[in-house]
């Protein structure tokens, strides 16, 4: 079976789903209507490395979840005595991608949520009913969970009766560079900051790429140079930069992706020993030139690096682009950006000479019939995008 029928849409979509297990509520998809409920969700916080986060989707969830998705599908839990009043989400979107050289859409599971007052085995297991109900039983979603978060890990992680299998796949490391080495060989690189007529050799590149990286997006720059494609939210071509060798060959490419008009990573908390210590690491971190901790309530100032591409084995380009972005970050008056590499990948080695906060994940696949093992190409590198995490 293609993966093309695997991930087919169903056509009830619109459809109000009940299970009788779970009378009290039911799952429908969200409307506009929803909106400024789910910016209040979404919100919900998370721990990591002795903070206490907040992503946030602001003023839009449904347009933020455009830029994560190619099609958000979006499922709700709400009350069956009133369906306006939503408890509970769901993201099950398809992003288009490359898997195994072959361009297939692939559903990726994020944004679980549960309003405070519903959290328990009810509402999640109303939501595992619609998925073994109304989606093929081979689909094979994808996820990627904080280590830190310890409650969805144990969700999703373990294997439960009525949730889909779940097989651990490899484990992620988002880096926070705000320093890099500069590399012997950069000056033997060229970079040109992308414009429309340099759309067909980018789509070019990153055709080659698909040799080396699973679950690469399937990125068409002709989009990215149409004003406000949704996918594209925040970006413009000029935000890219094609990296060119001396024989002329491009050999790199990346962006970087400023998402602070519609998504925050907000700090909420302290632990006390990070409250003790803050003030002076920060009077450290402006000595250093790295990034400072906001205050309480304040959002981190940095970029998200886009489709750092480059041959896997290649670490001088990979330096050097790297180092290429930290001095474009810092003329954008931005203290850092974010770069996501799987452990298996040979470029993760050169981040070591960067000044990074590192926040580590797992990336799984959940299926009640199919098994990934069996399909994806494990010789191939998984590809992460940490602005559509």
């Amino acid at each position: 079976m293609s993966l093309n029928v695997l991930y087919a849409q169903d056509d009830n979509d619109n459809q109000i789903y009940r299970s009788k297990n779970e009378p009290d509520f039911l799952v429908r998809s969200a409307t506009v209507a929803d909106d400024e409920q789910l910016v209040q969700l979404i919100a919900e916080t998370m721990p990591s490395n002795g903070m206490t986060w907040a992503f946030e989707r602001s003023p839009s969830y449904l347009s933020a979840s455009h830029a994560q998705y190619n099609c958000p599908d979006i499922k709700l839990v709400v009350l069956e005595e009133n369906p306006a009043q939503v408890v509970g989400m769901m993201n099950l979107g398809w992003r288009y991608c490359f898997i195994n050289g072959q361009a297939e859409p692939l559903r990726y599971v994020a944004d679980l949520r549960m309003h405070p007052m519903y959290r328990g085995n009810k509402v999640l297991r109303l939501l595992m009913d619609y998925v073994y109900d109304e989606i093929p039983l081979d689909t094979i979603f994808e996820s990627v969970v904080l280590e830190d978060n310890t409650v969805a890990c144990n969700i999703l992680h373990n294997e439960r009766k009525g949730f889909p299998k779940p097989f651990h796949y490899d484990d992620i490391r988002t880096f926070t560079v705000s320093q890099a080495k500069k590399p012997a060989q950069f000056a033997q690189y060229r970079f040109q900051q992308m414009n429309a007529s340099h759309i067909s050799e980018a789509n070019t590149f990153i055709l080659t790429m698909k040799q080396h990286y699973n679950f690469l997006p399937n990125y068409d720059f002709s989009s990215l140079a149409e004003s406000n494609h949704p996918f594209w939210l925040g970006m413009n071509i000029n935000d890219f930069y094609i990296m060119y060798d001396q024989n002329n060959q491009i050999v790199g490419l990346y962006g970087l992706w400023n998402q602070k008009t519609f998504k925050q990573t907000r700090v909420v908390d302290y632990s006390l020993p990070l409250k003790v210590i803050k003030p002076f690491y920060n009077i450290y971190a402006g000595i250093r030139g790295v990034l400072s901790l906001p205050k309480k309530n304040d959002a981190f100032e940095y970029l998200m690096i886009h489709s750092a591409l480059c041959h896997p084995v290649q670490q001088d380009v990979f330096a050097s682009l790297i180092f290429h972005a930290k001095q474009q970050t810092k003329l954008r008056r931005k203290q850092a950006f974010c770069i996501t590499l799987a452990n298996n990948d040979p470029r993760i080695h050169w981040m070591n000479n960067t000044s990074s906060h590192v926040i580590q994940a797992k990336h799984y696949f959940h299926s009640f019939k199919a098994n990934p093992y069996t399909i994806f190409d494990r010789n191939k590198i998984s590809y992460f995008e940490v602005g559509r995490i």
